[in-house]
């Protein structure tokens, strides 16, 4: 977008500004959450030409999940949850297992997360009836959960 269209967007109020989330300025990127590392690390890989030229959005992108890759931890939340049973496995006990909270950076340090016979899964994470490209927990398949154990799906209880 050239610089008189963004300027109409901001003069229209169709934006709050300048550096607002939607706009494709530095600013814009910052409020989105890009790092200052992955916008120079893109900018150092397109370079300067004076040719006109289309960069994909996807090398962006790839230089910000370079650089987070690095920095962020690995804390996990289930939204859309699926309860799991785990019928061999004592119900009133509870282990706290070490997890890891970046694979990349030894020095980000380790958590601990419990683990119990009552669990919850994301919903996305389980197909009753999966093809064998299907790589995540179905029925009669075993899976690791991470920093955990090797489960396998027996059967599925609905309505309850």
């Amino acid at each position: 977008m050239s610089k008189r269209k963004l300027l109409k967007l901001v003069e229209d109020k169709v934006v709050s500004g300048w550096d607002d989330p939607r706009m494709p300025t530095i600013s814009g990127l910052r409020r989105r959450g890009y790092t200052p590392t992955s916008i120079r690390n893109f900018v150092n890989k397109v370079g300067v030409a004076k040719r006109d030229n289309i960069i994909d959005v996807s090398l962006l992108e790839f230089c910000v999940r370079e650089d987070l890759n690095k920095k962020a931890a690995r804390i996990m939340a289930v939204l859309d949850p699926v309860k799991l049973v785990i019928t061999n496995y004592t119900q009133v006990k509870e282990e706290w297992l070490e997890a890891e909270n970046n694979p990349e950076d030894e020095s980000a340090g380790s958590r601990t997360v419990p683990f119990s016979g009552n669990l919850y899964i994301e919903r996305d994470d389980f197909k009753e009836e999966a093809n064998s490209k299907y790589f995540r927990l179905s029925l009669g398949k075993e899976v690791r959960l991470k920093n955990a154990f090797i489960i396998k799906a027996e059967n599925v209880v609905k309505g309850l």
